[in-house]
């Protein structure tokens, strides 16, 4: 496929200096760039490259507009014209509006306009398929479940019955929406399982990632709000809310009843424990350690020591250990400090 510069400025309100009717064939790092290319400057560490760029457009920021000769299209943020142009170049090919004979529909199925139904799809009773919705091989679409116009659900991808999903969503493969979440009763020594009568509700243009889980509610509802983007292998359990536009990247879990706000951003391998808040806008970095509510928006938070070598970190551990001892002493010291100084 190829797309027009003027067809990408239109689309991302970004300003040609050069030719308008440029057809761009493909993107490419700076170094490798040739014609029919488009790369992307967004720091100006990289600015140097672009004197033995061949590109035939490149996208600046407009500060940066004199340092490239040939065809330019500026933008305040040119890595968001480069996710606009990557649209037009997907490697998934174009579904075609069928369903494959294979597939098993229950005949009490809502099916919309333009659907493209893979091989090995099953899809049980009651289930509502948008219009343009794309259900890739070997998925499983469970009784109940509602499917928004124009959403993705890639191959092998479990729907759980009851499970609603939003429009122009993308579900990517081996993920599993809407299975039981993890609730069991102590009694006796034992553990007497609970079932869960909730369900899951996805908002719109939510895209999840490959073998991650999203738990029903044991009573109401696990929600994902609208624009929420979320990586792979991670766990979100029941009856939790993330909030709109919140990211969500690789190897998290998040337990039960927790609320994430607006707008936050989850570092990679953080555990948030459960029946917390953490308010909009709120940053944890990679590998949090998240057991206690977060309620001051827009603030970044860490944990965690960063890696080092074993005898230190083997030191630090014992030492540790000692840290109340520790205090215990600072303070008895402060207090004599304190009181030498008022006698004198």
């Amino acid at each position: 496929m190829t797309i027009t510069l003027k067809e990408l400025a239109e689309q991302t309100g970004a300003t040609i200096i050069g030719d308008e009717a440029q057809q761009i064939q493909a993107i490419a790092t700076l170094d490798k760039a040739g014609a029919g290319d488009l790369c992307f400057v967004t720091e100006d560490k990289f600015l140097a490259a672009l004197e033995q760029c061949n590109a035939s457009v490149v996208v600046l920021k407009p500060e940066h507009k004199e340092h490239y000769k040939g065809t330019v299209l500026l933008h305040k943020n040119p890595y968001y014209v480069y996710a606009k142009a990557s649209q037009a170049f997907s490697p998934y090919p174009a579904p075609q509006a069928s369903v494959h004979s294979t597939a098993v529909i229950h005949e009490t199925v809502v099916m919309g306009k333009e659907v493209s139904i893979a091989a090995n799809v099953v899809i049980d009773q009651n289930a509502v398929i948008g219009d343009n919705c794309v259900i890739g091989a070997g998925c499983f679409i469970g009784a109940g479940v509602k499917i928004g116009s124009d959403s993705h659900i890639r191959a092998n991808a479990t729907i759980h019955a009851q499970t609603q999903i939003g429009k122009r969503c993308i579900i990517h493969s081996g993920a599993v929406i809407g299975d039981d979440g993890f609730g069991f009763a102590p009694h006796d020594e034992q553990w007497e399982r609970i079932v869960q009568m909730g369900d899951v509700r996805i908002g719109d243009d939510v895209e999840i990632g490959a073998n991650t889980t999203i738990d029903r509610a044991a009573l109401s509802s696990t929600v994902i709000e609208n624009g929420v983007k979320i990586d792979n292998l991670v766990q979100i359990a029941h009856n939790v809310r993330v909030g709109e536009n919140t990211v969500i990247t690789a190897c998290c879990g998040i337990s039960g009843s927790t609320v994430i706000g607006k707008n936050c951003k989850i570092g990679g391998a953080t555990g948030i424990a459960g029946h917390l808040e953490i308010a909009d806008g709120v940053m944890i970095t990679g590998m949090g350690q998240v057991t206690g509510s977060l309620r001051k928006p827009y603030t970044s938070y860490s944990s965690g020591t960063g890696i080092t070598e074993s005898s230190i970190w083997r030191r630090n551990v014992v030492r540790f250990k000692h840290l109340n001892e520790l205090s215990v002493t600072v303070k008895k010291l402060q207090k004599q400090v304190k009181a030498l100084i008022e006698n004198n």
